[in-house]
């Protein structure tokens, strides 16, 4: 993810993070920012710069006591409808009555084909500024969870038949 800003005080700000180490590059004004950690940062006269957030929460840089906001948080309708996918997970995977009309792996194997999708939508999805996009992302990654689960059950079911 690179994100540029502007800022009125310390020009263009260009903050860099990895996709699934997370690590962080800070330019400002054309000039790299020394790392110290993946959370300081250090400009050429030696003030520090700070990383504050991430995940759920909007990615803000602390400069001399200035707040600047680096990313958006995550919308609630993508948090919800993680959760719902969730929730219709743990019911479907849990309902022997359900599982008998369609097969759904449950248990660690199943919370893991249902994450890794819905962990990288999510990655995705924030990173879209248009709502209607993001609300897409976010369906396709669960309903990709959820489809996989039903795959791997049907399979454990049709090999155990």
């Amino acid at each position: 993810m690179k994100e540029v800003i502007q800022n009125e005080k310390y020009g263009a700000i260009e903050f860099t993070q990895g996709e699934f180490w997370g690590s962080r590059s800070i330019v400002i004004n054309g000039k790299a920012l020394e790392k110290k950690s993946n959370k300081l940062f250090r400009m050429e006269d030696g003030t520090a710069v700070n990383v504050v957030g991430g995940g759920f929460t909007a990615i803000k840089l602390e400069i001399n006591g200035d707040v600047i906001q680096v990313t958006n948080a995550a919308k609630w309708y993508e948090i919800a409808i993680y959760i719902a996918g969730l929730v219709l997970f743990l019911v479907w995977s849990n309902s022997i009555t359900l599982c008998s009309i369609i097969p759904m792996i449950g248990g660690f194997i199943g919370a893991f084909l249902y994450c890794i999708p819905a962990a990288l939508g999510f990655s995705f999805s924030t990173r879209q500024k248009n709502p209607i996009i993001k609300m897409i992302i976010t369906a396709c990654s669960v309903a990709i969870g959820l489809i996989l689960c039903i795959i791997v059950g049907v399979i454990v079911v049709a090999s155990l038949a």
